[in-house]
């Protein structure tokens, strides 16, 4: 005979125990112990031995490891003994451009693309932010005829940094990879004399 302690919150069964042996009683069972023919064999790997429906068989043990929703990828420490239900998986999701598949996680071209064209326009329009700050004092140099040769020449080439940021639509793998344009130097020039 062999004796294992039941865990009443999981099932999960703790032993083989020895039990003491009461005079003129025997064997005394607590409540929260069963009694097996034979010991149980060692659990495989990754597996606890638990008591379900008056039996003891293995179940897979994910405890204190992340899982994901396979609905929108969020994740969060599982709990519980046994298979993940349907709708957990423990693989990662990528990114959030990806959409859970038949078995595993599969890149939505069409929301990468959206989503990367979307993270362009909000660091181009905060280059361009930099531009009207480092171009008004320069374009109202030169709207006033105060303009030195420096500050023409910075100004021109602020300009051009501004096309050229219009333009990264224009690359051949925007907006996945974008060569963005280096902004000209940000040194203080003096006004003509």
């Amino acid at each position: 005979m062999a004796y294992y302690y039941v865990n009443e919150r999981t099932q999960e069964l703790n032993g083989p125990v020895e039990l003491p042996v009461i005079p003129g009683m025997g064997v005394v069972l607590p409540g929260n112990a069963i009694e097996l023919p034979e010991v149980l064999p060692p659990a495989e790997s990754g597996h606890v031995w638990v008591w379900r429906d008056g039996a003891a068989l293995q179940l897979i043990d994910l405890r204190n490891r992340p899982v994901y929703r396979k609905d929108n990828g969020n994740f969060f420490y599982w709990n519980e003994l046994g298979p993940l239900p349907e709708y957990l998986t423990l693989k990662p999701r990528p990114s959030e451009y990806y959409v859970w598949g038949t078995d595993d996680w599969v890149l939505d071209v069409a929301a990468e693309r959206a989503g990367k064209v979307a993270e362009a326009d909000v660091e181009r329009d905060n280059r361009l932010r930099e531009v009207v700050i480092r171009v008004a004092p320069l374009q109202y140099a030169y709207e006033l005829g105060e303009a030195s040769n420096e500050q023409l020449t910075a100004l021109q080439a602020w300009k051009r940094y501004t096309v050229k940021l219009a333009q990264i639509e224009l690359q051949t793998d925007y907006p996945l990879t974008i060569d963005w344009p280096v902004a000209p130097a940000k040194t203080a020039v003096s006004p003509a004399a």
